[in-house]
């Protein structure tokens, strides 16, 4: 399934204003959640749980849960953050449910200057820089993209969800990628996240042939 994501750039090669997308390769069967078409939105998360718990009378509690659980993950993002669309993945192949998330952030605010032009390797490397000033640097990763750079890094992390059951926390694997916008010092943030921690290879794999087959195009 071919997927998009837009937000305006206003920088080096790309015309003040001009709207260009990032478009992901997503394999399988996935939905887009739009926080900013919130009606279609709805509608979307609607028949993705439908799709995901089925339509047994008995599971309607599970399905009202499940739908209020999504439309807060979009109704709690940061508005800093400017969470412009995240996708989530119903299977990667046909009867193989695949929990996973992809979300795409666009910061107005996150741009390599002083960076020496807008070349990719240039940004990251400003980037990675940064983060070595902030104390942040370790286990970065470059990753080459169809049309730029990414910094990417990874992590699974343990979560205790109820009181007295420390021994039995939610794992859950995270991967973020600092993406470069062609022809300007903007980067852009792509998040993967999986309740699949036990593979974590397999899903970073995933990860990268993901963001690393990312391209942006003219709207």
């Amino acid at each position: 399934m071919h997927s998009a994501n837009s937000f305006r750039s206003q920088e080096g090669n790309v015309s003040a204003g001009q709207t260009v997308r990032l478009t992901l390769r997503l394999p399988g069967t996935w939905v887009q959640l739009d926080p900013n078409r919130p009606d279609v939105t709805t509608e979307r998360i609607r028949s993705f749980v439908t799709l995901a718990i089925g339509r047994a009378d008995e599971l309607a509690q599970a399905r009202q849960d499940l739908r209020q659980a999504l439309g807060l993950m979009l109704e709690k993002a940061p508005a800093a953050a400017a969470l412009e669309s995240t996708f989530l993945c119903h299977e990667i192949s046909p009867g193989s449910p695949t929990p996973i998330a992809v979300s795409v952030f666009s910061p107005a605010d996150i741009h390599m200057s002083p960076a020496v032009g807008t070349g990719p390797g240039t940004v990251i490397e400003t980037f990675l820089a940064a983060m070595d000033v902030l104390g942040d640097s370790a286990d970065w990763t470059r990753l080459d993209c169809a049309d730029g750079k990414a910094a990417r890094r990874w992590r699974v992390t343990e979560t205790v969800v109820a009181e007295g059951a420390a021994d039995l926390p939610l794992r859950s694997f995270a991967a973020d990628y600092w993406r470069t916008v062609p022809g300007s010092k903007r980067l852009v943030l792509v998040t993967v996240t999986s309740p699949l921690a036990d593979i974590p290879q397999t899903l970073l794999h995933l990860a990268d042939a993901i963001v690393g087959g990312s391209r942006f195009a003219s709207a």
